[in-house]
């Protein structure tokens, strides 16, 4: 997309944004157990295009209302008004909070109805609730027999240390996650109009996001969260995605190797480059450093480069002896340099330009300079594509 449909669009947006329909909704509720409930108050909780918003309600024999309007589906809480200490007990232990529902918001009237705790709630009424209802549904069965296969082997395995029993059980629990992963997919580009579309997509993209695959889905999603602070947020998201995506030229970028000397990118050209965007505390990323100290034994003399770019997480005399020892633990003999632009720099800083969101995020650059592809995270199938496609392309 050009700067000028880019603008054109953003324009649109924004100005959708400012007359934005508002949708009326009406909540009627029972909750059988209020015993945890002080001043017989429930609170409903909900965000909308970056503000907070707070209600209350009486209980009256168990029975509670709210209405007000919403601009867009919305994930929201119901909470019964509890003593100070029991929200801290709740906080601190991370134990599921009986005295709390979550739900989707949405327009019309909702029934919301528990014979016993608040937290055992039936609703009816939300379109949007009833698609995240589905959506659970689907993947009970397969979250259950993750929880199994924990029990009945990952547990053991990790106690025993077992190395051969933890890598067994990994392929298991890979093979299931895989099949959680692929049925979230299938609902999601199967739900474009779902008011909760958004949430989705930005949970389907947390680690990378591929504008090819993703923008046209985008489009199809209802008008309100187009034009909502969080639609926006991603549109913007999404664009800048691009600049980095497959087909197009990496960025160029200078920063300085352990001796002090400066690396460019651009200084590589010619060759096929593997950037490594990893960091001393990354246990996937340097649990993937055997593996590439065999592709750069094998192909360093071939016309391939590893250019690693670490990213620390202490001060700067820190962060220089974590990055070069754990390169010296590692025997990462390929070319290194730290990432050592401040944070809040979003303009300069690498990371923004690469739209790198996870650790490890590796970015396979031909020699002429242009995106091959992004590979995410440690992972088999990782592996085994970054493999092929180095072979593929340093043969041809």
């Amino acid at each position: 997309m050009n700067k000028i449909l880019l603008f054109i669009l953003l324009f649109c947006v924004f100005e959708n944004a400012n007359s934005q329909q508002m949708n009326a909704f009406i909540i009627k509720g029972h909750v059988a157990d209020t015993k945890r409930s002080t001043a017989n108050r429930i609170y409903l909780k909900y965000a909308q295009n970056g503000k907070n918003f707070i209600d209350s309600s009486t209980i009256e024999n168990g029975n509670f209302s709210f209405k007000g309007k919403i601009a867009y589906p919305v994930k929201a809480n119901l909470q019964l008004k509890v003593a100070d200490s029991v929200e801290v007990y709740y906080n601190r232990t991370r134990l599921l909070k009986d005295y709390a529902y979550e739900f989707y918001l949405d327009k019309g009237t909702l029934l919301a109805a528990s014979q016993a705790t608040l937290s055992t709630t039936k609703l009816t009424g939300s379109a949007a609730h009833n698609d995240m209802v589905k959506l659970k549904n689907l993947l009970e069965p397969y979250y259950n027999k993750s929880s199994t296969l924990y029990n009945d082997e990952g547990r053991q395995a990790y106690q025993s240390k077992g190395s051969v029993a933890i890598q067994a059980f990994s392929v298991k629990s890979r093979a299931v996650q895989k099949q959680i992963d692929s049925i979230k997919r299938a609902f999601m580009f199967s739900h474009p109009k779902s008011g909760t579309a958004l949430d989705m997509l930005q949970e389907y993209t947390r680690s990378s996001l591929d504008p090819v695959e993703v923008e046209p889905y985008f489009k199809k999603l209802q008008q309100a969260l187009l034009v909502s602070e969080s639609g926006k947020a991603y549109l913007a998201r999404l664009e800048k995605s691009k600049a980095t995506a497959k087909g197009m030229t990496a960025p160029d970028f200078t920063l300085k190797d352990r001796d002090g000397n400066s690396i460019s990118l651009s200084s590589l050209k010619g060759k096929l480059v593997l950037l490594d965007f990893w960091g001393s505390w990354c246990g996937p990323c340097r649990q993937s450093h055997p593996h590439m100290n065999k592709m750069y034994a094998l192909y360093k003399d071939k016309g391939f480069e590893i250019l690693g770019v670490s990213n620390e997480m202490s001060t700067p005399e820190e962060n220089y002896t974590k990055w070069t020892q754990a390169m010296d633990e590692d025997g990462m003999k390929w070319m290194n340099v730290l990432n050592d632009k401040e944070k809040s720099d979003k303009q300069n800083n690498i990371l923004s330009k690469y739209a790198v969101n996870a650790f490890p995020t590796k970015v396979l650059i031909d020699k002429n300079g242009v995106i091959i592809k992004r590979f995410v995270g440690n992972t088999p199938e990782n592996i085994a594509e970054l493999d092929r496609l180095v072979e593929k392309f340093l043969i041809n």
